[in-house]
């Protein structure tokens, strides 16, 4: 438990009202209730604070707020930032393996491990693989033969790393994700499907974040890459040869092809795909559902299947609801004009 001076001594902001009040919890505006902490980062929350039961709530410095007479303010200079240090200190450390190699887990003769690195029970570390300082490799982790890890990098549990894969340091891996498979390729002859090998890597930049149940498949030759400061959601399929610029967001459920190239700052929404040799330039932003089958400029917004230009998907969804109704009015006129037609022959 903590009192709101405390809160705002951490995250750095003045306080309004009662300091002294004790916080148990941190809750949205519309549900938060006695002993907890809310937050406003906009004019439409703070408005909503009057009618919230919250003990306090953490505004930005600037923000008008109404006047509530039970509850504190804590003003900041970011909201969003504020949430963020405060949440990490009610979550507290992480549990995660300590420094050292468990006992029962596997690791070759010839791999070169940090000493401070923490290898947790059930890891297999193949031939010639190099896990990097304070590297942690939590429970039943896999890392392949040849596999190279940077600094402070974290695999939670089951990732599998197969061989000759690339990972910066401060990349986050989480459970049961899947590095360096086989990309889909096939050729069709004689009646059959005949597997294509696929001889390349992938090779992951630093301050990448990966969650959970995702795949990023091995390229056919070269490398599959990720660029530095990328974060790919849980569910996320990123084919082989795939090039992923540096910043990207991909949202859960979405799909890049293979051979596909995202430049800087991209952001593909859930459920996304994009087709295998398209380009979308820096800053594209692919809206949720999207199907992209062209190349995609700099800056441009699309949406819709096959994606259009966003604004103009959004017309076309709103004329479609319309559709019903214009029909209707198609076949009364086509009446109409079916009955003069008729009078003008007799």
């Amino acid at each position: 438990m903590l009192t709101v001076r405390q809160i705002a001594e951490m995250l750095g902001g003045t306080v309004e009202g009662n300091d002294s009040a004790a916080i148990e919890g941190i809750a949205p505006v519309e549900t938060a209730g006695k002993s907890e902490l809310t937050f406003a980062a906009d004019g439409l929350h703070a408005g909503q604070l009057v009618s919230s039961k919250a003990s306090a709530a953490i505004v930005a410095a600037g923000q008008a707020v109404p006047k509530t007479a039970d509850m504190a303010i804590i003003r900041v200079e970011d909201v969003n930032a504020a949430i963020t240090t405060l949440l990490g200190h009610l979550a507290g450390p992480e549990d995660l393996p300590t420094e050292g190699v468990h006992g029962s887990a596997v690791v070759a003769e010839d791999a070169d491990l940090a000493p401070d690195a923490a290898i947790g029970p059930g890891v297999i570390v193949g031939a010639r693989a190099e896990i990097g300082a304070r590297c942690v490799l939590c429970a039943n982790v896999s890392v392949g033969a040849n596999v190279k890890i940077g600094t402070d990098t974290i695999l939670f549990e089951s990732v599998v790393v197969r061989s000759g894969c690339r990972i910066g340091s401060r990349v986050s891996i989480g459970p049961n994700t899947v590095i360096g498979y086989d990309g889909f390729g096939y050729y069709f002859a004689e009646g059959v499907h005949h597997k294509i090998p696929h001889i390349g890597n992938v090779v992951i930049s630093d301050d990448v974040e990966i969650g959970a149940c995702s795949c990023v498949d091995r390229a056919k030759f070269g490398s599959t890459r990720i660029g530095a400061g990328t974060k790919i959601d849980n569910l996320v399929q990123v084919a082989h040869n795939v090039q992923v610029g540096r910043g990207c967001i991909l949202i859960g459920q979405c799909g890049i092809a293979g051979s596909a190239k995202l430049g800087d700052n991209v952001v593909i929404g859930g459920n996304a795909g994009i087709r295998d040799n398209v380009t979308l330039g820096e800053g594209v932003k692919c809206a949720a559902f999207a199907a992209v089958a062209t190349d995609v400029p700099d800056g441009q917004i699309v949406a819709g299947v096959p994606a259009g230009p966003a604004r103009q998907e959004m017309r076309i969804a709103m004329a479609q609801k319309q559709l019903p109704e214009l029909l209707k009015r198609v076949r009364k006129l086509q009446a109409r004009l079916e009955k003069l037609e008729s009078s003008k022959d007799n």
